[in-house]
């Protein structure tokens, strides 16, 4: 299928099958036959498509044949809705876990400071990445505290 839709071309010939979906009727359980379905692409150039298909359900302008342009957003709100964990991340890259936005952080120290925070991060059967937020997260608290004791 190849469509020309705002002056730029789609063509599933030339662009790559990145996932599909699809479904059918139990004919006996609703007495009709139907598969519907979709697959995303992505063009040469990186633009997202999407060509959901209905075999004979409901005809569209391309017949039983729907060609969806998508941004980045919409193709990958797509893959969520139909496609594995996996085949996300591949897609679209590592997602973070839910809950606060995490930042990266270097920090410089000696390293025999390293090897005594790892000991007592081991010894609380944590990574040492853990040990060091809790510690963080303790100091911040005191400060709180503290700040707030002084306030009038």
């Amino acid at each position: 299928m190849k469509r020309i839709i705002d002056g730029k071309t789609y063509n599933t010939e030339t662009a790559t099958q990145l996932a599909s979906w699809s479904t059918a009727s139990d004919p006996e359980m609703q007495g009709i036959s139907y598969e519907a379905g979709g697959i995303l692409f992505q063009t040469r150039h990186g633009a997202y498509f999407v060509v959901n298909h209905n075999d004979g359900l409901e005809l569209w302008e391309d017949g039983y044949e729907k060609l969806i342009p998508l941004d980045p957003e919409q193709a990958q709100r797509w893959a969520e809705q139909y496609c594995s964990a996996e085949e996300i991340e591949t897609l679209f890259g590592e997602m973070p876990e839910a809950g606060d936005a995490e930042a990266k952080l270097t920090l410089r120290m000696p390293e025999v400071l390293r090897k005594r925070l790892v000991a007592l991060a081991e010894g609380r059967k944590q990574s040492l990445n853990a040990w060091i937020v809790r510690c963080l997260e303790g100091c911040a608290e005191m400060a709180d505290r503290q700040a707030a004791e002084k306030r009038p």
